[in-house]
């Protein structure tokens, strides 16, 4: 008897794996294009939701009686909230409502209207802002509406905000608040200036005290001031608006910026000069020899090579606290030049790029460069490549030596209590002190530092704010300037107090420091000699108080500037400017 065996073959594992990967592709996909589409039909429903608020709110507007057409302490003036919340279809909505009045300048604009009726007709802007799926989105509308008849006054004038950046460049888009709670309908209201810096309230109502603020995310502020105890007589007081009449009134914000403040008692200093009485400090080299103790061009034979480079050993010091000024001495003849730049290695790759020390991408020609911005844990060693140049092959320059010089130690001055004054005055005080814009008193932290943000451009002063120590130099200076959107690092020593002391700070034209200017302070027969440091400044302790002092600086390239007499008494600063010979 003959038998059939039916076999039934299953699915392997390999099978089943396959079938899961295919299967999770496809879903995976189709769950991905679903989320996607609902939140698509989300943010149409949500655009469209917000356009019926919007149609909504404009055809109540539109129904008001045309002088109740305004906001809440607006102006116009009226019942409509300028700031709301409204929720429709389960979603939340921030509603913003503009009435502002327009004058057309189709019979003239301002003090220029032929019927000396500024405020023509009423602008609505209804904005709604909302959120779905994360994602912030804005929609607004606007209309106008004009009053039935023939255009009417409301009694109010005009007032023009402008608004100037620190070099007195227009700004726009900045925030103008307009505010006065003393008259019968107060107002508070919001405009922004437009492409000529300037924010237009028109139809205002005529009262005194209107206080205007200006500022912006980002930017300094601006303000009118009214009289109080601490500010009796401020320099710009709230400003009044008259019936037909435009007032106007000019701010100036910019920027802010940041300072770095750094205060130490003592610190140690160092350096490495590197001469060229050989090839003992160059670890590679292109076109370039050693002649009498300078680095020059090649000469070929038929002239000087157009260019050449030279790699310096490695600046590595064993301890570093910062780095400091580098001098270059050089012969630099006509037609020739000499760069410095300063890198990690000797790959061309590893250059210090110009966001932490500004210039290096072109190099630098000298006497002076100032690296005290680099940080000494950041960059514990460099690397000087030196570029010599020449347009004319019968000229080359030279490199005489190059003193590289750093900080080894610091210490700080942790727990200093300082004070920060800036220059800018808002008004006096009843016996006709300044009262400033900026003052502040703070304390170091553990090391010695303090930090202010969101700053002010300004000329800033700092003084100690406690008896027993005194400031013995500020680099870069003593007031030092902030510019708009800037960062600044300032480095402050401190010494023991002493009832009378001199610091001289020597600076060329331009305001720059001159480094390792001899300073001879005389009195009678006694005679102190000191040379200026980093920062141009050098400082005299423990002097008596006299009016008999003569002080003399010079440098080399400079004419010697003596002043004779100068007197001491106290904390004293003289500031002397040399003159190029």
């Amino acid at each position: 008897m003959l038998s059939n065996t039916k076999q039934t073959r299953g699915f392997t594992l390999m099978e089943v794996l396959v079938v899961i990967v295919v299967m999770t592709l496809v879903f995976g996909s189709l769950f991905v294009s679903f989320e996607y589409s609902l939140r698509l039909i989300g943010h149409s429903k949500a655009k469209l939701t917000a356009l019926s608020l919007s149609t909504d709110r404009l055809e109540y507007i539109r129904s008001l009686p045309y002088a109740s057409v305004g906001t809440v302490l607006g102006i116009p003036s009226g019942p409509i909230p300028q700031t709301r919340t409204v929720s429709l279809n389960g979603i939340n909505f921030a509603e913003r409502v503009l009435i502002e009045f327009v004058d057309d300048d189709a019979d003239g604009l301002l003090g220029a209207d032929s019927n000396g009726i500024i405020s023509d007709y009423k602008r609505i802007k209804v904005e709604y802002t909302w959120s779905v799926s994360g994602t912030l989105n804005t929609s607004n509308a606007v209309s106008t509406i004009v009053p039935r008849s023939i255009e009417t006054n409301a009694g109010g004038g005009s007032l023009r905000v402008n608004v100037f950046g620190a070099d007195v460049t227009p700004l726009a888009g900045i925030d103008v608040r307009l505010r006065n709670t003393e008259i019968a309908s107060p107002i508070d209201v919001t405009r922004q200036t437009d492409a000529s810096g300037a924010a237009l309230f028109t139809g205002a109502p005529a009262g005194a005290n209107y206080e205007i603020f200006v500022s912006e995310v980002g930017y300094s502020s601006d303000q009118t001031y009214k009289a109080t105890t601490t500010l009796p007589n401020p320099s710009t007081l709230p400003v009044a608006i008259l019936v037909n009449d435009v007032s106007t009134m000019n701010f100036q914000i910019d920027k802010v910026s940041m300072i770095d403040l750094r205060f130490i008692t003592a610190e140690t200093l160092d350096n490495r000069q590197e001469t060229f009485a050989d090839f003992g400090g160059i670890t590679a080299s292109t076109s370039v020899a050693v002649v009498a103790g300078s680095l020059h061009l090649q000469n070929t034979g038929s002239g000087f090579a157009g260019t050449g480079e030279a790699w310096l050993r490695a600046i590595e010091p064993v301890t570093i606290e910062s780095w400091g000024v580098t001098k270059l001495q050089a012969v630099i003849p006509i037609a020739t030049n000499v760069r410095l730049q300063f890198y990690t290695s000797t790959n061309t790759a590893d250059i210090i790029d110009d966001t932490n020390l500004p210039g290096n991408s072109l190099g630098f020609t000298g006497p002076y460069i100032d690296l005290r911005r680099l940080d000494g844990a950041t960059f514990p060693k460099l690397v000087p490549r030196i570029t010599l140049l020449s347009t004319d092959n019968s000229r080359t320059p030279q490199v005489e030596n190059v003193l590289f010089a750093f900080v080894e130690s610091a210490t700080p001055a942790s727990g200093y209590m300082i004070s920060v004054k800036g220059s800018k005055v808002i008004g006096t005080l009843a016996d006709g002190s300044p009262v400033y814009k900026f003052s502040n008193a703070t304390t170091t932290n553990v090391s010695g530092k303090v930090r202010y943000r969101n700053i002010e451009w300004d000329e800033y002063t700092i003084a100690p704010n406690v008896a027993g120590q005194v400031v013995s130099e500020v680099c870069p200076g003593n007031p030092f300037s902030v510019e708009p959107d800037s960062t600044l690092d300032v480095l402050v020593k401190i010494s023991p107090f002493s009832s009378h002391n001199l610091r001289v700070a020597v600076t060329n034209g331009t305001g720059e420091p001159i480094i390792d200017a001899v300073v001879i302070l005389t009195k009678g027969a006694g005679t102190t000699v000191r040379d200026t440091s980093w920062c141009g400044q050098t400082f005299f302790p423990t002097l008596t108080a006299a009016s008999d002092y003569a002080l003399e600086v010079a440098a080399p390239g400079y004419v010697t500037n003596r002043i004779d007499p100068i007197t001491v008494n106290g904390i004293t600063v003289q500031e002397v400017i040399l003159v190029a010979s």
